[in-house]
């Protein structure tokens, strides 16, 4: 089996949150995607965020009627700080042993991967799985010190559209694959905004995504940055 983990702050789930996740299903032919919205994000902890149970609720609203995409409580329910390789340890236990798992992460996340807790051990645990984002440059991997041996020509193409993906070693078991996805224009930070200006969202969430926000007055009269 082969499963794909998206985690996230969720803050809120969006259009192009599920846009994301179906496009890599599709690219490395993942049996599913598993959603884990982030109990306490430890790279977040100044940015004022719904209770974790309001982001879950979210999830579990968008995925309906998306096949392959399954939501996992496993951080909320685990509470206290999120740290993926705490994650991959209790999903590994819970699938059967042969199951490979495939960790999404924004380019932007990736650029920081190193600040992560123990990323060694991450990166022996599972493929990880590298998307592109706007603001972003895959050419900058060139700079990162356990990636010595990546294709600087190769990773110039990701950037320029030119190729649509590219495959790293990172130890005997496991690898580095870097897509370059369809560009999708909706940022969580625009969304927020609009909704504490009262804005119209033009179908930036999912309806029953933005059903809830409005019947728990979520984003209500307060900026949030990102």
């Amino acid at each position: 089996m082969r499963v794909g983990i998206f985690g996230g702050t969720f803050n809120p789930i969006h259009r192009g949150h599920l846009a994301i996740a179906e496009e890599v299903q599709k690219a490395l032919g993942l049996d599913r995607v598993l959603l884990v919205p982030a109990n306490r994000p430890p790279h977040k902890g100044g940015l004022k965020i719904p209770a974790a149970k309001h982001r879950l609720a979210m999830v579990r609203l968008a995925v309906r009627g998306h096949a392959g995409l399954v939501v996992s409580d496993l951080e909320v329910r685990r509470r206290g700080k999120s740290y993926t390789l705490d994650t991959l340890k209790a999903l590994q236990e819970q699938y059967p042993e042969r199951t490979e798992f495939y960790l999404i992460l924004g380019l932007d996340a990736f650029l920081e991967f190193s600040t992560w807790r123990e990323p060694e051990k991450i990166v022996s645990s599972c493929h990880i799985a590298v998307v592109s984002r706007p603001g972003s440059r895959f050419s900058d991997l060139a700079q990162q010190p356990f990636l010595k041996e990546i294709d600087p020509a190769a990773l110039r193409g990701l950037d320029a559209g030119r190729r649509s993906r590219y495959d790293y070693p990172l130890t005997r078991k496991t690898g580095l694959i870097l897509l370059h996805l369809t560009d999708y224009e909706i940022s969580a930070t625009r969304i927020r905004d609009h909704l504490s200006g009262g804005k119209r969202l033009k179908n930036l969430l999912p309806p029953l995504v933005e059903s809830y926000i409005i019947k728990n007055h979520l984003y209500e009269g307060t900026a949030h940055s990102s």
